[in-house]
């Protein structure tokens, strides 16, 4: 289950799905050489009568924070802490009145999230965005207001509407679409829109900066990103399926690279990643959309992208791609 994540060690976070229980899937942590190395599941929390399993971010002691919902009409909202060897810590009940489906956490113990706030007893409430910093112990300390971005993207799009912006009829879109820690302490966070928006957010919810990474195509829309050093590296998917990914640096906002991820066929995968610059682009068969390979993991120091994707049998394959 997408989205899957990784840490400054390259270690992968991934989140099984789970046939008997898919709202309570656990998350699994795969080291560098492909073994795994912990478990995090909700079983482990017996205290709590957990409805669903939610937003997760890795945390410095090789463990996770996730969101836990507890309820379904006045759902409560909790924060778990896993640590590196799966064991869980006494739960942390937010005082949120909304659904969050965005969360990292702060290296201080703070934590961001954003959802959607509605009345679930009312179905005709199509909810609003909010984005809230909360305290350690559950408190929330402010609303983050963010300016308007440019096309924004719905929760939902139509097939072969991929990456591109879609009419907006009365679907109510996220004021963020993803979120990492970086490591100046303040979290880096994505909104889907051309061009995309990247908020730098203190502990203190305040818009420290906004980052505009330009598309590289017209009307593109980022899916996924990573934050690593000084440099964020950003996904975006084309109507062919090809991958593109554009490296910036987090201080300047300058291009530093562009590079395109071409998926291989069903049994048969194949990565290649090129420099645009050069020119060189190998294309193939597009894979199923199963089989598409999600980017999770950039390494600046080596210039390399990790991608998973589900290969024969339903097996996980880790793709490991370089530039040249």
């Amino acid at each position: 289950m997408f989205p899957a994540k990784c840490d400054a060690d390259g270690n992968l976070y991934i989140r099984k799905y789970a046939t008997d229980r898919p709202l309570l899937s656990p998350i699994v942590k795969i080291n560098a050489e492909g073994k795994r190395t912990a478990s995090f599941d909700s079983v482990a929390v017996s205290q709590l009568k957990v409805t669903r399993m939610d937003s997760f971010s890795p945390t410095a002691d090789g463990g996770i924070d996730q969101i836990a919902v507890v309820g379904i009409v006045k759902p409560q909202i909790y924060v778990l802490h896993f640590s590196s060897d799966g064991s869980a810590s006494s739960p942390v009940q937010l005082d949120a009145d909304f659904q969050p489906y965005e969360f990292a956490a702060f290296a201080d113990g703070n934590l961001l999230l954003s959802g959607i706030q509605r009345d679930v007893q009312d179905h005709s409430d199509s909810g609003r965005p909010v984005t809230a910093v909360f305290s350690a112990d559950g408190r929330m300390l402010t609303r983050i207001s963010f300016a308007a971005a440019l096309k924004p993207a719905p929760l939902t799009r139509k097939t072969g509407e991929v990456g591109k912006a879609a009419p907006q009829n009365h679907l109510v879109t996220l004021d963020l679409s993803g979120a990492e820690p970086g490591r100046d302490g303040n979290i880096y966070a994505l909104r889907r829109s051309a061009p995309a928006l990247l908020y730098v957010v203190s502990s203190a919810g305040k818009v420290l900066r906004t980052l505009k990474i330009n598309s590289p195509a017209p009307d593109l829309m980022p899916n996924a990103f990573h934050v690593s050093a000084n440099r964020i590296a950003t996904s975006y998917t084309t109507e062919d399926f090809t991958t593109i990914i554009v490296v910036t640096d987090l201080q300047s906002g300058r291009r530093i690279a562009t590079y395109s991820f071409v998926e291989g066929i069903p049994n048969a995968p194949t990565a290649v990643v090129t420099d645009s610059r050069t020119g060189s682009v190998v294309a193939t068969e597009p894979a199923p959309p199963a089989m598409r390979a999600a980017f999770v993991c950039y390494s600046p120091d080596e210039e390399a992208f990790t991608f998973l994707q589900l290969g024969e049998g339903g097996a996980l394959e880790v793709i490991r791609a370089e530039p040249h």
